[in-house]
């Protein structure tokens, strides 16, 4: 769904190109679990073909300290062989129960350009029944032009 503005209208007015951003109209859960003696989950493969980036928000909380977990971002041209995507912050999204104790609330901006599929896998070490992460993974696709900085 696009969003509006009043100003886009101003701007063509002037001659100038303007690259409209649409967003999904809602945020999607891939994965919403507890890792503990299951130590990984894989969310389901997602159709990624026609945008160009997704806002990634994490929330992570752990109980009992645990060690530490990931999250990591693959993508596949065919849904059957999977690449781990680990460029600038995306190769470090690992945090250790220390940093998450009190729960953490972190937005990501993932690049999708040119890609076909995506998924997401959330992986703990150190995790059993009475020291896990409780973990939700979201996202919001979108398309248009946009800047990113690197970490």
């Amino acid at each position: 769904m696009a969003r509006d503005n009043d100003h886009l209208g101003d701007l063509s007015d002037k001659g100038r190109t303007v690259g409209l951003i649409s967003y999904a109209d809602e945020w999607t859960t891939a994965l919403d679990a507890q890792l503990n003696v299951v130590a990984t989950y894989t969310s389901p493969a997602y159709d990624i073909s026609s945008i160009t980036g997704a806002w990634v928000n994490i929330f992570i909380d752990s109980t009992g300290a645990p060690t530490n977990m990931r999250v990591l971002v693959q993508f596949s041209p065919d849904g059957v062989t999977w690449w781990d995507f680990e460029e600038g912050l995306w190769a470090s999204l690992y945090w250790e129960d220390t940093d998450t104790a009190s729960g953490i609330r972190k937005a990501f901006l993932l690049p999708c350009g040119g890609q076909d599929k995506m998924r997401f896998v959330v992986t703990g070490t150190g995790t059993t029944g009475a020291a896990y992460f409780d973990f939700k993974v979201s996202f919001r696709p979108f398309r248009g032009v946009y800047g990113m900085a690197h970490a």
